[in-house]
């Protein structure tokens, strides 16, 4: 037998994926199935469920999702996200009768009794039984069952020969047996069926840092002895191999009015104001004509708390009538054309199909884009909260509200100072997915000041993956960098182009097209999800940590930032343990500390939240929500938004 041995140094990024998938590939082995159900690493769920209630409800399992890295010196590091995956106890012969309503649910197929993965929204019972035979199919449903579902099962029901249900699977409407489906465990949907299930989860998925520790550890201890390696798994926090670093060491960045500063934008907004005022400006406030008293009430509640944070303007009432959509379409006509922002209070969401109409907010909102009036919507529920708490600034709720108003109508609720590194322009890239049509929406968004408060989007038309074309890219800088800059009389000679999640597109196909461009060019991959947590620990227990601390690796280019933590929210508050996002450094100048540390200041500048930070930096955020504005149509592909219309 022939042999051949290769030596790969981790010092290299491809010898690392090739090491990190031959790690992966030993560890899924090591997993005990007869413990947990999985395919693969990134999905493994427990058998037995944490906790269950009812019968005929739901059970929480826990769930497990692994990531492997290899560091550059060759250590192995494992990163487990643990959580709950719910499932539903009862298939749908238990919960509904031949015959009986059965509501608009999502179902998905039962895979302990049929191989067949799949999911598909219930469209009523079918007019066939499980051996009929249906002309579309060609045979039975029994038939067509041989070889995927369980045998046991498959004899006793075709002589029981049940009523089958119709499925809408995409675009086409199938025949499946109640049998074989559960309901698909949306929060919405466990919330109607079984809602103290819904009530205990929600209160146990938000796992504070020791429980989630401790859920992962648990998982670690689980697993047999990696096969082909000599190598085991040690349980516990490490930092290896990053260096840490506190980016709110000069924590009071941020600069309100007079240019006072501050260390976050709530406290700053409350005691200084905002940077500033829009000047002399209007807002429309815009409620339904059956809620004149909520009209009456909340106008006093906007004009006094925009003149608290220094912001005052004239606050105009407007009417609509709840009913058909062809109602809400002229409403933007008759708004006066010097408004600047309009409030608009809507019903709760789904509370219109309740009452038979179509919900105003999709049509308002479009009307008034288009117009150029951009719209900070508000439902019944949050207006109704306001007006009897007398709200001011110091709701976060109210502030939230205030601040995008401010800046929807021009204003800088407050800017960063003296953003660390050279960079003068910032753009973020970011594909969104239509869940119905599996089409994805392609947009840009750029924050051009290095202080984070002059900002445009652009989307672009329909893509055909998640993947720009470099003539996009090339099209975006030139629109949002350097012609939006031209005309802030600003020079730009430093370019940061945010990519959200992997960098798919070939960097030097970009970097050619931005070759005319006379300016340096970093790219950076932004990933949101999946990331290992970070938390203060004392070494024995874990606590919540406070948000600004980043852990960065330079030797593979990357770096792990906790944007939103501590002081925004407290240990006794059971949020959970934050997120974190990865930062990975592709091409140019810029070092990756310092992106790192603008990265965590971007994060600090969402002008509609300064409550709680958004995590995210503002050029991804801003750019997932233009991607947004064209999917739904509320703006027209290629257009240039200038300001923060569109949050």
């Amino acid at each position: 037998m022939k042999t051949e041995t290769v030596q790969l140094d981790p010092k290299k990024k491809r010898d690392r994926e090739h090491l990190r998938a031959f790690v992966q590939s030993c560890l899924r082995r090591a997993v005990p199935d007869d413990t947990y159900t999985y395919k693969f690493i990134n999905d493994i769920v427990r058998n037995d469920p944490a906790f269950s209630t009812g019968t005929d409800g739901f059970a929480a399992h826990p769930k497990h999702e692994v990531k492997v890295q290899i560091a550059s010196d060759g250590t192995v590091l494992a990163h487990v996200e643990s959580g709950y995956s719910i499932k539903s106890k009862s298939t749908l012969d238990n919960l509904f009768s031949p015959g009986s309503q059965l509501p608009n649910m999502k179902v998905a197929h039962d895979t302990d009794r049929y191989a067949k993965e799949g999911q598909g929204w219930l469209k009523g019972w079918s007019e066939f039984n499980y051996t009929d035979y249906i002309r579309d199919v060609g045979s039975s449903i029994a038939e067509l069952h041989e070889g995927t579902a369980d045998e046991d099962w498959r004899q006793r029901l075709i002589e029981e020969n049940p009523r089958l249900v119709k499925v809408k699977y995409g675009s086409m409407v199938g025949n499946q047996l109640p049998h074989f489906l559960r309901l698909s465990p949306r929060p919405e949907q466990v919330q109607r069926q079984d809602y103290d299930f819904f009530s205990q989860f929600i209160s146990r998925r938000a796992m504070m840092p020791d429980e989630k520790y401790d859920y992962s550890k648990s998982f670690f201890e689980s697993l047999s002895r990696l096969p082909v390696i000599d190598l085991e798994f040690e349980p516990g926090p490490t930092n290896h191999p990053y260096k840490r670093i506190n980016v709110r060491e000069q924590n009071t960045r941020l600069v309100f009015s007079g240019d006072q500063q501050s260390n976050t934008p709530s406290s700053g907004l409350r005691e200084y104001g905002v940077y500033a005022s829009p000047g002399r400006y209007r807002v429309g406030l815009l409620t339904p004509s059956q809620w004149e008293e909520t009209l009456q009430e909340l106008t006093p509640l906007l004009v006094k708390g925009l003149n608290s944070i220094g912001a005052p303007a004239g606050v105009t009432g407007y009417h609509y009538d709840l009913g058909d959509i062809s109602n809400y379409t002229p409403v933007a006509h008759e708004i006066r054309s010097e408004t600047d922002a309009v409030v608009a209070v809507v019903p709760n969401k789904g509370a219109a199909d309740d009452f038979g109409i179509d919900d105003p907010h999709h049509e308002l909102k479009r009307t008034l884009m288009r117009k150029g009036i951009p719209t900070q919507m508000l439902q019944k529920s949050s207006a109704q909260e306001l007006i009897k708490q007398r709200a001011t600034p110091n709701n976060d709720k109210f502030l939230n509200i205030l601040s995008a108003i401010v800046a929807k109508a021009g204003g800088t609720p407050w800017q960063v100072d003296s953003l660390p590194g050279k960079t003068d322009a910032f753009m973020g890239l970011d594909v969104t997915r239509d869940s119905e049509s599996g089409q994805h929406s392609g947009a840009s968004a750029s924050v051009v000041l290095a202080d984070g408060t002059t900002f445009a989007a652009e989307s672009t038309t329909q893509q055909g993956g998640e993947k720009f074309a470099a003539r996009h890219v090339e099209q975006f800088v030139r629109d949002l960098v350097v012609d939006f800059a031209e005309g802030q009389e600003r020079e730009i000679n430093r370019v940061c182009i945010m990519r959200d999640g992997k960098v798919h597109e070939d960097i030097d196909a970009v970097r050619e097209g931005l070759s005319e461009l006379d300016a340096e060019i970093d790219i950076v991959g932004v990933r949101k999800r999946g990331q290992p947590r970070i938390a203060d620990y004392n070494g024995t227990r874990f606590k919540i940590a406070y948000k600004g601390m980043a852990f960065v690796d330079t030797d593979r280019d990357e770096a792990i930032i906790h944007g939103f933590g501590k002081p925004e929210i407290r240990d006794d508050n059971p949020v959970g343990t934050p997120q974190t996002f990865k930062l990975v450094r592709h091409s140019g100048p810029t070092d990756i500390e310092t992106l790192a540390r603008q990265a965590y200041w971007l994060s600090e500048v969402h002008v509609g939240s300064p409550a709680k930070s958004p995590r995210l930096p503002i050029p991804i955020e801003y750019a997932d929500k233009a991607a947004e504005y064209v999917r739904k149509e509320y703006v027209s592909p290629g257009k240039v938004i200038e300001g923060p219309a569109y949050i």
